[in-house]
């Protein structure tokens, strides 16, 4: 096959084959090669000549004529090895479909022998009339006419008519570049308000209560598929896995193969405004129209890892930087299982992550077809194929999805409209619009079971996306990615998790609180539960709920120097609750117990022994955690240990026993099947380095050791 590309187009080239009694099919350079292998020259394929000789010598042989028989009949005169081709002006040649025509061939009347050529049929006669003298017959030059318009109006019809596809798959090395347009109307591009500033904005710890947030912003996006080396496959047994890379897993130390999925925000237009209560209209949130704004710009990437066998998320990366107001921050994340900005929402509400970026066709569509009238749902998302759109010079499918999970549970809309095409594995174009809240005033009518929903799994507040995205740039990469695959060096669940035998019961033993035993803490939990004897008379309403089977659910330890304070929470048998802060600054006693402050809760705290799960005490999940080579993130000037494994001075340890109540742990059986709690430790370290000021905190589940997440926020003080 040649390596030279034709200057003819692919319509030109198919036109040529039809006159030439040749296939049209295969791409463009399987055309020019079936053309040169029935005889045309170079020069007619529109290719270069190789030699002015052959040249010369093909041109002696290209003459095509016909014998004219009368005006009607066009009667071309076959002879063995010799093939008639008319001299066709590149220009002359239209993008056309050939109309059927009956011939009427004569016997020749001689045949001269001719010199072996590579065509197929030679058509020629002695006195023959040339083509050009042919379509000076007036009713030749209407049938042509008529051939050729017909022809390429249907030519025209083919070409633009948009066929149906699956998608793609991603691929190693597949990239694309878009644009990020915010904001809809008078609406701005993300409005978060209440609980869920928590939920989108935890990384921006601030001293102002602000009860809402609003985000205009413009720039551009990057999506990526990284591609791996052979160093990413050390140790294991085959090669062809090439492209994947190895990553960490919760429960740290052991590596995995994944595939490595990073989106990067460039947003060099943004403005961010922040509203706080109004004291002087009855502590309401002001709008957008009244709340001030104040410039910025950031870069956010975002590094999401898929195991390759389970296919499931092993961890999510979250880096930012941006200066609002002319004040720096920096700030990154790690989660585990699920991540990203809305990732917690996962959980509850699969596929609410895709309207953050481009979304990947396979995760919505997986294998169904995409043409006119096509329709399913997946990952909590409804579409439809509405039909065929134009972008710019090209056409896609454009597609309408609608979550379903958020519309019928009563927790607002959401909507996207996608543009689709073929070879592009991302969405080429892509609107966003949300609103989500707890309070059902987005619907009509809401069940019980629905508002019950609500108000278990969202905070207080609303959540708001208008956003689009739109392709700039795609480039594609060789191989298809190894997901569903296994691998030798995959990690073994039995060593992974903290061993059953160092769990411990401790509410079926009817204790009073999670085990500490920590030997890097003077103060453990266990020392401070002692100074209730001490304090007993300040605090008796927690002696009371303690010695009557009530139990600790949040305990802080705040270190300072040679003292500690505990902050204890306790939860008695019929829902009461309360709090005592009280300081240890030695073994317990009544000289060093000293009482602070005590206080209730106004909200109900659920009582539920039967749903406390067994736990590790803290030292055995501190040991992992400051081990270096299973979680060297949490260990360094960055972290929580130093390098010898030391617990920081500045870090605060908590841990908190959560459990479904009785009216949650009705709907949690209908929802999720499960009636169990969980038991978290959380340490959180705060520090300062020149004119920055960094906070890094980590969470853990203290019944296995999985480590839940990390983050750190760095800011300029002041």
């Amino acid at each position: 096959m040649t390596d030279e590309a034709s200057s003819l187009t692919v319509a030109k080239l198919k036109a040529l084959c039809v006159i030439n009694d040749l296939p049209t099919g295969g791409k463009k350079a399987d055309l020019v090669e079936r053309l040169l292998e029935s005889g045309l020259s170079r020069n007619e394929v529109g290719l270069k000549d190789a030699e002015p000789a052959v040249k010369a010598e093909q041109e002696a042989e290209e003459e095509v004529v016909f014998s004219l028989e009368d005006e009607t009949t066009i009667t071309p005169t076959p002879q063995p090895k010799a093939k008639a081709k008319p001299a066709v002006k590149e220009d002359d040649v239209l993008d056309a479909e050939v109309l059927d025509a009956d011939l009427v061939f004569d016997e020749p009347d001689e045949v001269v022998e001719e010199p072996e050529v590579f065509t197929p049929v030679a058509v020629k006669r002695q006195n023959a009339t040339t083509v050009v003298d042919m379509i000076k017959q007036p009713k030749v030059i209407a049938v042509v006419l008529v051939a050729l318009f017909v022809g390429a109006a249907g030519w025209w019809y083919i070409n633009s008519e948009l066929e149906p596809f699956t998608a793609d798959p991603l691929r190693y090395g597949d990239t694309m570049e878009y644009t990020i347009t915010g904001g809809a109307g008078d609406r701005p591009a993300m409005m978060a308000s209440e609980g869920f500033l928590d939920l989108v904005f935890s990384l921006f710890d601030t001293e102002e209560d602000y009860c809402r947030v609003f985000l205009d912003y413009n720039g551009r996006g990057t999506l990526a598929i990284s591609e791996g080396t052979s160093q990413d496959l050390l140790g294991e047994s085959s090669q062809n896995l090439l492209g994947a890379v190895r990553t960490r897993g919760a429960y740290g130390s052991n590596d995995w193969l994944a595939v490595e999925m990073t989106n990067t925000y460039d947003l060099d237009d943004l403005d961010v405004g922040r509203s706080t209560y109004s004291i002087l209209n009855s502590g309401s949130c002001p709008d957008a129209s009244s709340s001030p704004s104040s410039p910025g710009e950031a870069v956010l990437t975002t590094s999401r890892y898929v195991e390759l066998r389970e296919q499931v998320t092993m961890s999510t990366g979250f880096e930012f930087s941006a200066t609002v107001d002319n004040k720096p921050y920096e700030g990154s994340a790690t989660t585990f299982d699920v991540g990203g900005l809305l990732g917690s929402l996962d959980v509850f509400l699969p596929g609410v992550s895709m309207m953050l970026q481009p979304i990947e066709l396979q995760d919505l569509f997986g294998n169904d077809v995409i043409e006119e009238g096509a329709a399913g749902e997946r990952l909590g998302w409804r579409w439809r194929v509405v039909g065929a759109d134009t972008l710019g010079d090209d056409k896609a499918w454009k597609i309408s999805a609608t979550h379903v999970d958020i519309e019928s549970l009563c927790l607002g809309s959401a909507t996207m409209e996608i543009w689709a095409e073929e070879n592009n594995p991302w969405a080429t174009q892509q609107t966003v619009d949300v609103i989500i809240s707890n309070d059902g005033s987005l619907q009509d009518s809401c069940s019980p079971l629905s508002e019950a929903f609500g108000d278990y799994v969202l905070p207080e507040g609303e959540l708001e996306l208008h956003h689009a995205f739109k392709s700039t740039k795609l480039t594609r990469g060789s191989k298809v990615l190894d997901l569903g695959k296994d691998y030798s060096i995959r990690p073994r669940a039995n060593l992974l998790a903290i061993d059953e035998t160092l769990q411990e019961d401790w509410s079926a033993q009817e204790g009073i609180h999670p085990p500490d035993m920590s030997e890097s803490r003077t103060h453990t939990l266990e020392k401070a539960m002692q100074c209730f004897d001490y304090i007993g008379g300040q605090a008796s309403g927690a002696n009371a709920a303690l010695d009557n089977s009530g139990y600790i659910w949040r305990a802080i330890d705040d270190r300072s120097g040679t003292a500690t304070k505990w902050n204890i929470s306790w939860v008695a048998a019929d829902d009461t609750a309360g709090w005592v802060l009280f300081e240890l600054t030695g073994e317990p006693t009544s000289e060093t117990c000293t009482f602070l402050e005590k206080g209730s809760f106004d909200e109900v705290v659920s009582y539920n022994r039967e749903a406390i799960p067994a736990v590790a005490n803290i030292s055995t999940v501190e040991a992992r955690l400051s081990d270096k080579t299973r979680y060297p993130a949490l260990s360094g000037a960055d972290g929580i240990y130093d390098s010898n494994g030391n617990i920081y001075a500045q870090t605060r340890l908590g841990i908190l026993v959560a459990v479904p109540g009785d009216g949650a742990n009705d709907l949690l059986g209908q929802l999720t099947d499960t009636s169990v709690g969980a038991t978290t430790l959380d340490l959180s370290r705060t520090w300062s380095e020149g004119v920055w000021e960094h906070t890094f905190a980590v969470a853990v589940d203290a019944s296995d050791g999985r480590v839940v997440g990390w983050t750190k926020l760095s800011v300029v003080e002041g």
